[in-house]
């Protein structure tokens, strides 16, 4: 066996394995949180009638909060921030506007106006409906 070959294949494997398995650690943390907690209130619904008001004030603030076109602005400029610092640091180590990591930045740069105009849009949907 060519333990060259076999080197290899395990490097990619692991490269791009290891992501995929620390996702599922986390989702699975969360699914058994979101258990736990569905557990705990579920027993406290059935040995009383009421619940404190503190406790329901207290799911009601673990809930999501809805995605507002603020949401989608923020991301936005985080994500042009995150671009153009990927090209000043093509410019720092190669001296070159649109060099070697331009193609890199672009992926996050145009996510980011994409979601910069899709906030927009959707903060100028909201003043003009009230």
């Amino acid at each position: 066996m060519d333990w060259n070959g076999a080197t290899g294949v395990l490097a990619v494997i692991l490269i791009f394995g290891m992501p995929v398995f620390i996702v599922g650690i986390v989702f699975l943390f969360i699914y058994r949180s979101n258990a736990e907690r569905q557990k705990t209130l579920r027993m406290a619904i059935e040995k009383s009638d009421t619940l404190p008001p503190e406790l329901l004030e207290r799911i009601q603030s673990m809930q999501k909060k809805p995605k507002t076109p603020m949401n989608d602005v923020r991301a936005g400029l985080i994500l042009i921030a995150i671009a153009g610092g990927i090209m000043i640091w093509n410019y720092l180590d190669h001296g070159e506007v649109g060099g070697h990591l331009s193609g890199l930045a672009a992926v996050p740069g145009l996510i980011g106006v994409a979601l910069l105009i899709l906030g927009i849009i959707g903060l100028n949907t909201r003043k003009t409906d009230k």
